[in-house]
């Protein structure tokens, strides 16, 4: 029942629930209806199959050899609003029935799950507004192929979300999506009328699958009962077949969907870190236990219908008359030979696997790292693929056209759940943009409701998410140039998980936006940029190297040597370089990066020689726009010996000097140092507080 937001406003901890073990739950109290009993058969419309696993509850408490249960105030995975207790008063086996029951109450529990190393069953750091319980069969009931059937009656009210799904026991192919869940039936919001509307009354069949989250994608079915019967109202037979290649979800023996494998698939992460297909049908071709649980509000529930909570409607009961599991007796090992097989069924298209992106040395790197910028028949860049979180197909996008710009990016949103991210599957270092790079794109709006805003953020995977809300264009339908400093975006962090931000040193989306209500919009020209003319200074180097300058060294012969080194005071660390030889220099360099530094007056830092035993003591500095592109060799006055001393070098006077053909709209190596070529040995220089300054 994980419902993800990839990138974005509602992306949450899908991870840790998925890793989750053995989950703790307890039984509760309630008044339950009374059923009749039915026999433990196969239904008349099915052959082949043979029952393996069964719980009818017809004792007097939950038979603990065939369940676990859940204890926390996680919010499991999704923001939800319920503690899971031990307690009988939220789970209960009377009278041939186990009811689940959600009450409106205040408890407190564990803040994680059982999965997380940091759990304690007695903590009671995280207090919520509703309590519930969870039961899972992890590693007492665990299968692979089969048809299972579970009987009963869901809970109605705003708010409400019941849930009979599956999970991996094993977790073969990584964390959460990629190694599958199978939602056996899922339900929100029963009975619940929105704006004059009917009554809602869908129930959901799905799957999950993909890569890890938030890399994961997913494909289902909704079904409505026949003449307006709403699932909260009776029990019904919810049922899935599950056979090698193929699964078909049934309600009351009405074969509604079928997914099959073609539109299903696994991408994991290999021994040696590569992105690589599992094989086969792959992530359903291994052991999955079964969940029983009823959440309240949470990521779907309370976004949809009247959206939130209806705290007037609970207690809610969720029923279960039965939980039965078969397997194909004529071929178990496949699960083929005994479906129930209806032609009307609808088949779930699914999706593709994505082409798997071999990692690119050159990608995100400047000046500019173009995201999205039409030039010829290609708009995004080769290495980046489009996705979308779009749980109730409250977004769409395409690229299209506009009458002046040509291809643009087209975005489309009618409700509040939803984004659009560019994701770039290896992952990547964008760190040397943090400093100095903005992320830029234009926008012109076509419409939008008061009070949405418009999101933009980096993503490294939940919760490390960076977020900003944009300012938006005045009038509408013009475009507007927006600027976004990635120094600002990782300060702002990710709101809806506080004290977490995006790590610019390992993303996977470079860019998702995402509108926080209805709106219609245009996009182009995605970029990152470095933003150097509005600084008043750029740091070069100060205790460390700035992104994106690192220090490097060149040495014809012998050896530079070059160490980072504490001197305290003022100083703190510093570089210090010894030539042990007559042919050296070290700089600091931007890799393939340029910048426009023609808006800066003067050359800054601070030097220190500890040792220079030469008769003459000659010293020069450079700055390269991409070699031979260079000021040339300026000499600069030493310092006395053991005595730092500060520098201002008028760039215009590195420009005039004798030889420059110094371009500094072009400028890649901001600084060079070094004793007079052919004449270094023995000298100790150390070097502090490199920036451009105005």
């Amino acid at each position: 029942m994980n419902h993800q937001i990839n990138g974005l406003s509602f992306q949450l901890n899908i991870i840790a629930i998925a890793l989750s073990g053995l989950f703790l739950l307890g039984c509760g109290s309630g008044n339950p209806t009374v059923v009749d009993e039915v026999e433990a058969t196969p239904p008349t419309s099915i052959t082949g199959w043979q029952m393996v696993w069964q719980d009818e509850f017809d004792g007097t408490e939950v038979d603990s050899s065939k369940w676990s249960f859940a204890v926390d105030c996680f919010g499991g995975g999704n923001d939800e609003a319920q503690c899971y207790t031990a307690r009988s008063e939220n789970s209960q086996v009377a009278e041939g029935l186990l009811t689940i029951t959600a009450l409106r109450e205040t408890f407190s529990g564990p803040a994680v799950n059982d999965s997380d190393p940091n759990y304690d069953p007695l903590d009671t750091s995280k207090t919520l507004d509703y309590t519930s319980a969870r039961l899972v069969s992890k590693n007492k009931g665990d299968w692979k192929y089969g048809r299972f059937e579970i009987r009963a009656k869901l809970p109605q009210g705003q708010g409400t979300w019941p849930a009979i799904w599956m999970l991996p026991t094993d977790w073969v192919y990584g964390p959460w999506a990629g190694s599958g869940e199978i939602d056996i039936m899922e339900a929100v919001n029963l009975t619940t009328v929105t704006n004059g509307g009917e009554p809602e009354s869908a129930v959901h069949g799905t799957l999950h699958f993909g890569k890890t989250w938030p890399n994961n994608v997913y494909s289902g079915q909704d079904y409505h009962l026949p003449e307006a019967q709403n699932p909260a109202d009776d029990f019904h037979v919810y049922a899935l077949e599950w056979q090698e290649d193929e699964i078909r979800w049934y309600v009351d023996d009405v074969h509604y969907a079928t997914q099959r494998s073609s539109g299903w698939y696994s991408q994991y992460t290999d021994e040696n870190g590569a992105t690589a297909n599992a094989p086969g049908d792959a992530p359903f071709n291994q052991q999955f236990h079964m969940l029983l649980n009823l959440a309240v509000g949470g990521s779907w529930a309370a976004n949809v219908n009247n959206t939130g909570i209806d705290e007037s409607v609970f207690p809610q009961t969720m029923q279960i008359d039965y939980v039965r599991v078969y397997e194909c007796a004529d071929s178990p090992n496949t699960g083929a030979g005994c479906a129930a097989i209806d032609d009307a069924a609808i088949i779930v298209p699914g999706h593709s696997a994505p082409e798997i992106v071999i990692p690119d040395t050159q990608f995100g790197q400047g000046p500019t790292f173009s995201l999205f910028s039409y030039a010829d028949t290609i708009a995004l860049n080769t290495s980046l693929s489009f996705g979308s979180y779009n749980p109730d197909g409250a977004i769409t996008y395409q690229v299209g056209s506009d009458d002046v710009r040509g291809e643009v990016l087209e975005i489309t949103k009618i409700a509040t759940i939803g984004n659009v991210f560019f994701e770039y599957s290896p992952r990547v270092d964008l760190s040397h943009w943090q400093a100095l790079g903005e992320l830029v794109f234009d926008i012109n709006i076509a419409s939008i409701t008061q009070g949405t805003e418009v999101l933009v953020k980096v993503d490294s995977g939940w919760p490390k998410v960076g977020d900003m809300s944009i300012s938006l264009p005045t009038n509408l339908n013009e475009w507007q140039e927006v600027r976004v400093p990635l120094a600002s975006l990782v300060a702002s962090g990710n709101r809806f998980s506080p004290g977490s931000t995006v790590n610019l040193a390992d993303v996977v989306n470079p860019f998702v936006i995402e509108p926080t209500g209805p709106v219609v919009f245009k996009l182009d020209n995605i970029r990152y940029e470095y933003q150097v003319a509005q600084q008043t200074e750029l740091v070069v180097y100060d205790d460390a190297a700035v992104a994106p300058y690192a220090f490097g060294l060149f040495a014809a012969s012998g050896q530079l040597v070059e160490e980072q080194v504490d001197v305290g005071g003022e100083h703190k660390i510093v570089t210090q370089l010894t030539f042990n030889t007559n042919e050296a220099v070290g700089f600091y360099q931007s890799s393939g990066t340029v910048m426009d530094f023609s808006s800066f007056n003067f050359l800054s830092f601070d030097l220190n020689v500890v040792t220079d035993p030469r008769e003459v003591r000659n010293m020069k500095i450079k700055m390269d726009c991409q070699t031979p592109c260079s000021s040339g060799d300026f000499d600069i006055t030493p310092p006395d010996i053991g005595a730092w001393t500060h520098y201002n070098i008028a760039l215009t006077d590195l420009v005039a000097n004798k030889g420059s053909s110094l371009d500094l709209t072009k400028v890649d190596t901001p600084m060079v140092i070094f004793p007079k070529w052919g004449d270094q040995q023995g000298v100790v220089l150390q070097i502090d507080n490199i920036k451009l300054i105005k």
